[in-house]
This record gives C-alpha cells, sequence and structure tokens, in this order.
C-alpha cells in the first residue's frame, strides 16, 4: 500500500517556569498525519558549528531520553534537564558571541521557518522569562530536508540569519551566528533533529523515547564519521582557570569570560577554575606552584552535593603575588579517580 507523506506544520514551543525547554522544541516541525516510512533515519549530518571543540566551544548539554518526570541523558548521565530535545553547544561569554561563531546547516535543505530580530539578553530570572514567552527559541531556523528529517536551530545572534523561508541551503553553509536570544542563560546554539514525526538524539541516534544506554559516545549518531570525530569524548571540561586577586563571582564569567591577568599589587594570590558538566560527589583538586618553584597552595573542595551544569572555584592564600611563573593545576576527582587534569602557566608581571 503507498503511503502519503506526512502533514507538518510549524509551532512555537512552552518552556518551564525555569526556563527549560518542555518536549516540544521552538518553531519546530511535528508530522502530524500519514504514516512514517519504514526509511532508515538518515546518518549524514555534519555539524551545526564552526569551532573547534574543547577549544572555543563545548558540549553542554544533551537531550532527556526519559519520557516521565526522570531526567537521563543519552548515555546514562546527568547533562540534560527534562524534556530537552536537542544538543546544546555553547561557547564561553558574550564576548565569543560578539566576535561571532557561526552557525552552519548540518544538511543540505529547505528554510521551512526562520525568525529574526530577537534581543540577544541572558536569563536571569522570572521578569526575563516572562517577557520572551511565546518566543523561547529567540532568533531560531527550521530547515526541511529531503527524506523528511528535519533540523533545528534556536538561539541565534539578533541580525545574524542569513536565510529567508523557502531558501535552499546547503551543507556547512553559514545560516546564522550563535547568540544568546529567546530562553538562554549563557550563549548557545541549540541543535534538534526529527525524522518523520519522531524525535532523535543527535549524538547516539536514538530515538528520545528509547531511554539511555550506558554504551556508545559521543563519536556516534547521526553525524557522519568526519563530523563525530570532532566532538569531545566526555561533557566535563575546564572553561577557563588562571590567577586573580579577589572573590570569584560567576555569574560574570558567561558575560566577560574568564578573568584578566593577576597585578602585583593585589593582596591576594587565588587559583580558580570554570567548569561545566561536573557530577555529585566530585572533587575539586588545586595545586599552585610559585616561581621558585615551592609549592604556594595545595587543596581540594568538599564533595559536591549534587550535579552542577557549570561551575567555579576559587582557593589560595591571602598573600600578594611575586613577579615571575605562576604554575596551576586542576583536577577533577570522580569516584577517586582523576578524570580530568589541566594546567596553565600564568606570567604574573
Amino acid at each position: 500500500m503507498q503511503s502519503r507523506p506526512p502533514q507538518v506544520m510549524a509551532h512555537l514551543p512552552t518552556m518551564r517556569p525555569d526556563g527549560r525547554l518542555l518536549a516540544a522544541a521552538a518553531m519546530a516541525i511535528v508530522a502530524t498525519a500519514g504514516i512514517a516510512s519504514a526509511q532508515a533515519v538518515p546518518r549524514d549530518f555534519g555539524l551545526p558549528v564552526s569551532c573547534d571543540f574543547g577549544v572555543d566551544c563545548f558540549v553542554q548539554q544533551l537531550p532527556d531520553m526519559d519520557p516521565g518526570p526522570s531526567i537521563i541523558d543519552p548515555f546514562c548521565g546527568p547533562s540534560s534537564y527534562d524534556g530537552h530535545d536537542g544538543i546544546d553547544i555553547r561557547v564561553r561569554s558574550l564576548e565569543d558571541v560578539q566576535r561571532g561563531v557561526a552557525v552552519l546547516a548540518a544538511r543540505d535543505g529547505r528554510v521551512h521557518a526562520r525568525r529574526d530580530g530577537e534581543e540577544d539578553v541572558l536569563i536571569r530570572n522570572d521578569g526575563d522569562r516572562g517577557r520572551i514567552a511565546g518566543r523561547e527559541c529567540g532568533n531560531g531556523i527550521v530547515l526541511s530536508h529531503a527524506d523528511g528529517a528535519e533540523s533545528q536551530y534556536c538561539h541565534l545572534k539578533r541580525g545574524s540569519v542569513l536565510v529567508g523561508t523557502g531558501d535552499a541551503v546547503a551543507a556547512g553553509q553559514k545560516i546564522g551566528e550563535i547568540g544568546y536570544s529567546g530562553l538562554a542563560e549563557f550563549p548557545h546554539v541549540h541543535f534538534s533533529v526529527r525524522f518523520r514525526g519522531r524525535k532523535y538524539d543527535p549524538v547516539s541516534g536514538r530515538p528520545l523515547d528509547a531511554g539511555c544506554t550506558g554504551k556508545g559516545a559521543l563519536s556516534s549518531g547521526l553525524f557522519k564519521p568526519e563530523a563525530a570525530g570532532m566532538l569531545p569524548v566526555d561533557l566535563t571540561a575546564v572553561l577557563g582557570m588562571g590567577l586573580t586577586g579577589q572573590p570569584l563571582d560567576h555569574d560574570s564569567l558567561a558575560v566577560n569570560g574568564p578573568l584578566p591577568g593577576l597585578s602585583l599589587d593585589a593582596d591576594a594570590t587565588l587559583a580558580w577554575g570554570w567548569f561545566i558538566n561536573l557530577r555529585k560527589g566530585d572533587v575539586i583538586r588545586g595545586h599552585l606552584l610559585a616561581p621558585d618553584g615551592a609549592v604556594f597552595f595545595e587543596g581540594e573542595n568538599a564533595p559536591l552535593d549534587r550535579n552542577k551544569a557549570t561551575y567555579s572555584w576559587y582557593a589560595g592564600r591571602r598573600q600578594p603575588p611575586s613577579p615571575g611563573l605562576w604554575k596551576i593545576k586542576m583536577s577533577i576527582l570522580r569516584d577517586g579517580a582523576e578524570v580530568l587534569s589541566e594546567s596553565r602557566i600564568v606570567d604574573v608581571q
């Protein structure tokens, strides 16, 4: 029996009061009639951004694979939130947004819907959320692909959308830039995929209602092998680290980015780190060597009481720095094992 192609419609989503995406994403394309094709979901998507993962962009969140009230990412971890239906690729701060990070069409397709003109404003409170109600995707684009797949790109920078409704686009073509329009608490692009009415996780290739699997990695899924190979192996990452002479303001990091260098007239010498995707029980260990090679500070925080999508930590001594090359090492311990370790050399003059 020959099936009719599904009818589609564009619609806006609703959001939780705390700003988290519900199952329907902004401007999503949803199959409303017809019989789903037996054709397999396509696995030839390119990356939706032009950046270097782990250097100037990072995977912040994955889809929620539990259709109920529980929250679980595709690999049975905590890097998601209730109803999240895509992958969030972030840059560090608004400084990166101003420099411009290209959002790319992940496949050949045609623009089904687009929106531009929404302000780039980080969401901080309920008043901010109410202000953008009904426009949570912010500036966004929906592409329809020839085999019945759809891809969606949200939170683009105002004025950066380069395509119009009905335009044909090629895979890898720049269609906008990462921003923080709509319901965004950090600058990023939200990328999601649907195929004949069903939502799929781009990084594992599994339907969002299929539950999680402890197997696999970010290098499998709907992306082409060369694109998948550019994704990080683990979501836990260091966004920045260095030296400061004053307490750290976590909220300012997403605005201004990593702190400026430490000056010799500072009253204290503190090592700081800025992290994403930490888990309950994780311990941050800091190690700071003075220019003469002596251990200036060594210590760690108490185990985290819950999962942390973003987290910052600083520690040191109330003592002015001496000039020269300081060496900082930050490590993440999980269940007693070191899962991440990074070092920096900081020249204090």
